[in-house]
């Protein structure tokens, strides 16, 4: 099985990233290497792909795996001219610190989540797709032992 994971910048899901064990692939997604990092995935076809981004403002007690994207990036739209949402199904399962959400918002995480189900529902990439939400009060080392947790639950 191959997981490839990715973060946004230089924050706390990067870190987080990197800290992982069951991860092949980790990649970290700035503005200027979006398009390199979803040809790189095209190219490789990972069986899973895993995203991680910090959630902000409410709902900061769990990790949120977000269920839904949109075509909306900072309340423009990525492609078309009207406002369209696509189901993202994933493979990990919520836990006692997870929960499944529809909060994905219209930022970084969005788009990239958007670009991603888009290439899956093209069928011109066969992966899976996951994208947490990070909440900064859980800390980086239970953030860490959970993702983990919850990979390995999906590996067994």
């Amino acid at each position: 099985m191959q997981i490839y994971g990715f973060a946004f910048g230089k924050n706390l899901s990067a870190f987080v990233l990197w800290r992982l064990k069951n991860i092949d692939c980790c990649y970290q997604i700035f503005p200027n290497n979006l398009d390199r990092y979803l040809q790189m995935i095209l190219h490789d076809q990972p069986e899973y792909i895993l995203g991680l981004g910090v959630c902000s403002g409410v709902d900061q007690d769990k990790i949120r795996i977000e269920t839904k994207c949109s075509n909306q990036f900072r309340n423009d739209f990525i492609e078309g001219n009207k406002f369209e949402e696509t189901l993202i199904s994933p493979y990990l399962k919520p836990s006692i610190l997870t929960k499944y959400a529809e909060g994905i918002g219209n930022s970084y995480c969005n788009l990239v989540s958007w670009r991603i189900m888009q290439l899956i529902l093209q069928k011109k990439l066969r992966s899976q797709y996951t994208f947490l939400h990070i909440p900064k009060s859980l800390g980086m080392t239970t953030l860490v032992k959970e993702i983990d947790s919850l990979i390995r639950g999906f590996v067994c």
